[in-house]
């Protein structure tokens, strides 16, 4: 089997709530195209953990089985072998660039990507990377999309809403903010050209 291409790295703070959540989602979505690898990390993981029981709860309703997750860390070396970054929030892609300089025209939050991604023209004409390229010159300037859109918690619009340690409802929220993301995202790879 050849290697796969293109590889996806989701990321969120822990890697076991919403970058397992995209993970998963997004592998499944893309099963069966060889050219895509999905994994995920956190910026500050715990290390060795399996995903949390309410988002596990919720993927397996899906389908989704995640008994084989393990998190963790997110280095240089896996942010850099990345062909392509989804975080969770623009505090995470930060957190990546920082980390990893070269990684700044492919690290994305999902809501960036995803928004970049749709509006491309003719996805079929180009591959996933030229896509991820194409993206990164088609996103709102840093200051454009970050005006206004604090709120005293630091919550930004367009972040995916970080439930650990809170109820079920707080992960149906997040979860909520997630699967239709990646959805799009899945549909519009699918539909690159080899």
């Amino acid at each position: 089997m050849p290697a796969p291409t293109f590889r996806i790295l989701t990321l969120c703070t822990g890697n076991i709530c919403r970058s397992p959540a995209a993970d998963l989602l997004l592998a499944h979505a893309l099963a069966g195209d060889e050219r895509f690898d999905v994994s995920s990390a956190g910026t500050h993981a715990m290390t060795g953990w399996s995903i949390s029981s309410p988002m596990d709860e919720l993927l397996a309703e899906r389908g989704i089985e995640s008994d084989q997750f393990v998190s963790r860390q997110a280095d240089r070396a896996l942010l850099s072998s990345a062909d392509l970054i989804l975080t969770a929030t623009r505090e995470h892609r930060e957190w990546a660039v920082g980390a990893a300089p070269g990684t700044v025209r492919r690290a994305f939050t999902l809501t960036e990507f995803t928004d970049a991604a749709d509006a491309h023209p003719e996805p079929a004409a180009v591959t996933a990377r030229e896509l991820t390229a194409w993206a990164a010159s088609h996103r709102p300037s840093a200051a454009v999309a970050n005006r206004g859109t604090a709120t005293r918690r630091g919550y930004v619009e367009g972040d995916i809403l970080d439930p650990y340690g809170r109820g079920r409802s707080a992960y149906v929220a997040s979860l909520g903010q997630i699967e239709p993301l990646t959805g799009r995202i899945a549909r519009v790879l699918l539909s690159t050209h080899h």
